[in-house]
Parts: C-alpha cells; structure tokens; sequence
C-alpha cells in the first residue's frame, strides 16, 4: 500500500515492458528500466524511481440499497533516473502475496488442473521454464507466469531485491543504467549459490497453510452453501489432488483443499492492467487461493486484497470482479445483508 503522506508505493512492485514478445514467449522488458522498478540502489549506483500510487474514491450500491466504499488505483513516477516512462509502456502493480502453501501447489497433479480448463470457463497459461527450456503449464503468480516454485523463488531474488543465480545469473542492469553495469558483484559467479537457492526452496515449500476455524457456526456453513450457489466455487475449486510431494511423502495423492483451480480467467476490464505475460492477457487473472483469506490483515498494518492492493475489504475485491466472474458478482450484489454476512463469516473461516 501507499504511504498515506506522500503516496509512495512501498509494499508493492511494478512490473515494465512494451509491445512485443522475448525469445520464449513471454513480456518484453523496457529497454532503460528493465522488467520491474527498483526504487532502492547501493552506493554508487541509483534507484531508478518511485512508484506513486494515488486512488479515485467512490461508492457503489447494493441491491438492498447498502453502499460499499470502492477505489481505483491511478499510478505515476517521479524521482526517474533515466528519464521518463512513456505512456506507451505497459505497467502492471503488483501486491505482494502469501507464500504459505506454495509447496503444495507446486505438487498438484498437472491434469487435475487441465481438467478443468474450458473455453470461458478457465485455461492454463503455458511459460518458459528455464531448467528444462520447455514451455510448461505456469501456476505460481498472479498471471501463473511462473512454471516452478524454484523459478518464482529464483525471480524474485533477481528482480526483487538483485541477487543473481544459475537460474538468473545476469544483473538486472539495461544498457542505460551504467553505474549499474559497473558496479562490483556480490560474487565472482552467481550470488546464491545452488545450495542457498534449494536451503531457501526447501523452506519455502514447507510453510504450512493455517487451519480453518469456526468450522461449526451455522453462519459459516450457510455462507459456504452461498459461496457455491452464487458461483464463486466454479473458479476458486475447493480441493484438488496432489502428485508426489516429496517433503511430506505421506502426503502424495492426497487431497488438499486452496479454493483455487490455477486457471486464467478473464476478470473484464476493471481489473485489467494492459500488460500481457505470455498467453495471458491484460484482463487474464489466475484464481487466486483462499485458504488464509481470514487471517490477512490480523497482523499488521491491513488488508489490502486483488493483485494491485486496491481492495481494503473482501465485499470490495468480490465487488471487482468481472468478465468470467461478473455473474458471481451481480448474485453478491442482490444477496440479503443476512446472506452477506453470513458468505463474509465464511471467507473469513478460511
């Protein structure tokens, strides 16, 4: 989110790129700024901006006359150290997610989530994986952009906080950015070693997913009955089946329950960010999990829900959705505040 003095985005990332595809088929990152915004350097070499997130406020209106505070994100850029970003270049916020349960997802069965792929109804998006240099079913980030956990974890070390790899061994440094380019390394090859790189994909795999509570409140199993009435089951799938997970083996073929289906779907234009990433979209969204819904914002500064933060309540982000979703939404808007609650109580069980 934004500081609330000055409008600096401080828990987020932008991600850059222009018109066009890369050798593999994925987003072309801007020529001066690279793929995502670094707005801290090190010494001798500049950030290379800020993000300045500013919002339009407004309220929207329910069926039973209720009104729900809504707001849409407008970003900019100042401090630019190598001149301005164009208009033209496409810009994607990004909020940055959960990491509990990734390694479970990692190990879902692949044709359980083609399964459920149908035209307008959900599909996979297909990336490059750098391992194996094939074009493989994605299903980490908000746009399944990422084919591994190692790969999304590998990414973000480079982009995040630039920290190279066997996976990413090169300084996110264009040909502009020469005090970049000129800077020392942190290495004489890549900065995280293999075994840092798989000591971190280790742990991360193993964070566990918080258990459910209030499973027994007649709020809660009513509004799971709502939840799946409405529509909203049909993209955010309750369980889905593991193959071989090596960390847990006894956990192989079991059944685990992300309210996920790991499918793009068109969420229509209020959600779209103008920037596509392989076969996904400007509108194309992966179903993003539930599970530990609940609990976002009990620990720190707030909620901040959708994959730009926009949304600060979940009526809000349900309120968002459109395009594949947009019935889902309408059924939300005509509900009773009885029932609202009641599929509120339920999402916060999660």
């Amino acid at each position: 989110a934004p500081d609330s003095e000055n409008g600096v985005a401080r828990t987020i990332v932008v991600r850059l790129g222009v018109a066009g595809e890369d050798a593999h088929g994925g987003p072309l990152p801007h020529p001066v700024y690279g793929a995502q915004l670094n707005p801290d350097g090190v010494p001798g070499v500049p950030g290379e901006g800020r993000a300045i997130l500013t919002y339009e406020e407004f309220e929207t209106t329910l069926g039973d006359g209720a009104g729900v505070p809504m707001r849409r994100p407008r970003l900019s850029f100042r401090d630019l150290a190598y001149g301005p970003i164009e208009s033209e270049v496409k810009t994607s916020v990004r909020n940055a997610p959960p990491v509990f349960g990734l390694g479970l997802l990692e190990a879902v069965r692949e044709d359980d989530i083609l399964a459920h792929a149908a035209p307008g109804r959900g599909r996979p998006n297909r990336v490059f994986d750098i391992e194996t240099g094939r074009r493989v079913v994605g299903r980490f980030g908000v746009k399944a952009n990422q084919p591994s956990l190692k790969q999304q974890i590998a990414n973000a070390f480079a982009e995040d906080i630039g920290v190279t790899s066997a996976l990413f061994p090169r300084e996110s440094c264009t040909p502009s950015q020469t005090a970049c380019l000129g800077a020392a390394s942190g290495a004489s090859g890549a900065e995280l070693t293999a075994a840092q790189l798989d000591a971190t994909l280790t742990y991360i795999r193993g964070l566990a997913v918080p258990a459910r509570r209030n499973l027994d409140d007649p709020r809660v199993i009513h509004g799971e009955a709502l939840f799946a009435r409405i529509g909203c089951a049909l993209c955010h799938r309750e369980t889905l089946r593991l193959g071989e997970f090596p960390l847990a083996p006894t956990l192989s073929g079991a059944s685990v329950h992300p309210y996920t289906d790991l499918l793009l779907h068109d969420m229509g234009d209020g959600l779209a960010d103008g920037r596509e990433d392989y076969e996904a979209g400007p509108r194309d969204w992966r179903t993003p999990p539930l599970w530990g819904l609940g609990l976002v914002g009990r620990y720190g500064d707030g909620a901040d829900y959708l994959h730009d933060g926009r949304a600060r309540t979940v009526a809000e982000a349900i309120l968002w959705h459109g395009g594949e979703a947009q019935s889902a939404a309408d059924a939300f808007r005509t509900l009773s505040k009885t029932e609202r609650d009641e599929l509120l109580a339920f999402l916060d069980s999660l």
